[in-house]
């Protein structure tokens, strides 16, 4: 299977991804820290209309999956450092941290993405 062909289906597969979250629990493809539930539609629509249709080349769908996919893991990262700190700064105050089997689902799967385009991909490849 060609490795930017699969990439290209995990974009387009992203509706998927939405209907999860909306129906069983949020934060599966996407976790945005600071905001409201429309900023990761957002995210989710720039990953569906660029990884899906907008590139076709296989090095590009790749490139762009290697930095939506450290993106990805930055903003989980955040996500579960923010509160922490937030605890650090206040700390008498209430704060909501979660880390549970959701955040650990979209760790693999981040995790896994941007390991598949990185080690198949062809600018870091010589044989591929």
């Amino acid at each position: 299977m060609n490795k930017g062909n699969f990439i290209s289906k995990y974009y387009l597969a992203t509706p998927i991804f939405m209907l999860v979250e909306l129906l069983i629990a949020p934060n599966v493809r996407v976790t945005i820290p600071w905001g409201e539930s429309y900023f990761v539609y957002i995210y989710m629509g720039l990953c569906f209309g660029v990884g899906g249709f907008v590139l076709k080349k296989q090095t590009h769908i790749n490139v762009f999956a290697l930095f939506e996919s450290s993106v990805n893991i930055f903003l989980l990262v955040l996500s579960i450092y923010l509160p922490i700190i937030s605890i650090a700064d206040n700390p008498e105050s209430e704060v909501t941290f979660k880390f549970g089997v959701i955040e650990i689902v979209h760790f693999a799967i981040v995790a896994f993405t941007l390991l598949y385009v990185f080690y198949g991909n062809p600018l870091i490849r010589k044989n591929a």
